[in-house]
C-alpha cells in the first residue's frame, strides 16, 4: 500500500463545506482536506493514500458547490438574515497628545 500523497486543488468555485463533506467519497476514507494557499492562490491541500481527484470530479465539486451556495442563499433570504451586516468590533480609543 502506498503512503499518503498531498496535492493542491485550486479553490475557485469550490465551497469548503462541500469538498470537506465529499472528499471521502472521491478519495477514500482516509482523505483529509484543508484550506491552503499555494503560490498566492487560495485552495485546498488534499492528503490521501487513495486516488487523486480527476478533472471530472473537480467539476462535480464545483457544481455541488454552486448548488450548496444557492441553497444557503435561499435559506438566508427566508430567515431575513443580512449576510454582509456590519459587526461591531471593540476598538481602543486613541489617546491624543
Amino acid at each position: 500500500m502506498a503512503g499518503p500523497n498531498s496535492y493542491f486543488v485550486p479553490g475557485y468555485g469550490i465551497s469548503r463545506a462541500v469538498i470537506q463533506n465529499e472528499i471521502h467519497y472521491y478519495c477514500g476514507p482516509d482523505a483529509i482536506v484543508r484550506p491552503y494557499t499555494h503560490q498566492g492562490r487560495d485552495g485546498f491541500l488534499v492528503t490521501t493514500s487513495g486516488p487523486p481527484l480527476t478533472k471530472a470530479q473537480i467539476e462535480d465539486l464545483k457544481l455541488s458547490s454552486q448548488e450548496y451556495e444557492e441553497k444557503q442563499s435561499r435559506v438566508a433570504d427566508e430567515s431575513h438574515v443580512f449576510v454582509n451586516q456590519p459587526v461591531p468590533v471593540n476598538q481602543r480609543k486613541r489617546r491624543s497628545g
